[in-house]
């Protein structure tokens, strides 16, 4: 298990990335054993920490085997929990800030994906 931190400089925040081959093992880690089945099963997981209150997410996928499908999948939703985090609404009118975020994300986590 590798984690890799991602700024996300224009909201002030940060998506931990974790390369990791078991997605249980890694939240119950990162976590620290509170854990609740969210991870059981799953490819790729994102979560943030509600206790913290802060701007900080966790994405655990294994970079290697997962397709990047499943990585633009992820990080649709981490696009989606960062942003209404600071109160941006995905509108007909309002879709550029998701649309650049999850780009920004994308081309983090490919440098990353193809520096390994």
């Amino acid at each position: 298990m590798k984690e890799y931190i991602i700024p996300i400089p224009m909201y002030n925040g940060t998506l931990h990335l974790v390369d990791c081959k078991d997605t249980k093992h890694a939240l119950i880690e990162i976590k620290g054993g509170d854990y609740n089945d969210e991870g059981d099963n799953t490819e790729a997981c994102l979560f943030w920490n509600h206790e913290k209150n802060s701007a900080n997410w966790w994405l655990c996928i294994d970079l290697e085997d997962s397709k990047m499908g499943v990585l633009v999948h992820e990080l649709f939703h981490a696009t989606h929990r960062i942003l209404e985090y600071f109160g941006v609404e995905f509108t007909s009118k309002n879709h550029e800030p998701f649309a650049y975020l999850m780009e920004y994300l994308y081309n983090e986590c490919v440098k990353i994906k193809l520096e390994k």
